[in-house]
Parts: C-alpha cells; structure tokens; sequence
C-alpha cells in the first residue's frame, strides 16, 4: 500500500487512491467551501501570530504567578486542622 499524498503518514484507503479516509474529507470539505476559504480559516483560527503568541505567554504567567500567591508551604498537625 502506498502512503496518504497529503498528511504522508497513513496508508491509503484502497489500492488505487491517493489519500487516507481523513485526508479524504479534508479534500472533499475543499471542494465544498473552495481551498482558499480552508485556508483562511486555518490561518485565523490555528496559525497564531507573534502578538497572540505574547498575549498567551503573558496570560499563562500572570496566572502560574497568581498561582504561586495562594499556594503556602507548611505542615497541618492534628491540632491546627479547622
């Protein structure tokens, strides 16, 4: 069997075709909607720029830092328990 034109990692779903069943549907929802609207929406949903990119660094710092605040280190003994 030869291997998936497009994602070239699974085999093909019959001898005589060139892409897997999931690459399949991605071609058919291709020839649906057109390729050049697939791949606008994958740039705007999936591909991240480098102010996004930013955003998300900064956002996941501010919250292990928050995080980090309301953690306390120490040992409850039996008497301190509430």
């Amino acid at each position: 069997m030869t291997i998936c034109y497009f994602c070239e990692n699974i085999p093909v779903e019959t001898w005589f075709g060139s892409f897997c069943s999931d690459c399949r549907k991605i071609k058919n929802i291709g020839n649906i909607y057109g390729f050049k609207e697939i791949k606008l929406v994958l740039e705007k949903v999936c591909i991240r720029n480098e102010k996004q990119r930013q955003f998300k660094i900064d956002s996941k710092l501010k919250e292990s830092e928050t995080e980090n605040d309301t953690i306390t280190c120490g040992v409850v003994t039996r008497s301190k328990m509430p």
